[in-house]
């Protein structure tokens, strides 16, 4: 059995990092912690707690074997969602967003992942059902949303109806 290093542990977590293509702003924002969090994992210095293993595990879909020991075979295979990709991209696009707000750069690369997700979602939602399940998959997003989330997304909803 493979022992278990901090070293080990951050290059793993960097590599994992680096394969879905985000910074470690990104990544931290992804499970709901530091960019400098990140850095000291990654670099050794520090090693997350078991909950924060088991948010990587979920949040990236990759097994906690995997993470911890580096061992993809003694790795239990997950359920694929199907939302992996438009997860990754709506995290790049965040990323992208949070960039730009400090320059004054022309907002290219978000133009073109909204275009993405466009795409992606037009091939979800283009049945005759389609509105119907997004309006289910709303609320079932909406019912596991804290009270102050709620409230932000029913302000971001009124906002987006009175631009129509």
């Amino acid at each position: 059995m493979k022992e278990w290093n901090k070293e080990d542990f951050g290059l793993r977590l960097k590599a994992l990092r680096e394969q879905r293509g985000l910074s470690m702003m990104a990544f931290g924002s992804a499970i709901g912690t530091s960019a400098s969090r990140i850095k000291d994992w990654e670099k050794g210095k520090n090693a997350p707690s078991a909950a924060w293993i088991a948010k990587i595990s979920e949040r990236f879909n990759v097994s906690t074997d995997e993470l911890i020991l580096g061992d993809s075979k003694t790795a239990k295979a997950f359920k694929s969602t199907g939302n992996t990709n438009i997860e990754m991209l709506y995290d790049k696009l965040r990323e992208t967003i949070v960039e730009e707000k400090g320059d004054e750069l022309p907002m290219d690369r978000s133009t073109e992942l909204y275009a993405e997700l466009d795409t992606v979602n037009k091939e979800r939602y283009r049945s005759g059902k389609g509105r119907r399940f997004a309006e289910r998959e709303l609320l079932a997003i909406a019912t596991e949303l804290p009270k102050k989330e709620m409230l932000e997304l029913l302000e971001l909803a009124k906002l987006k109806k009175r631009w129509l």
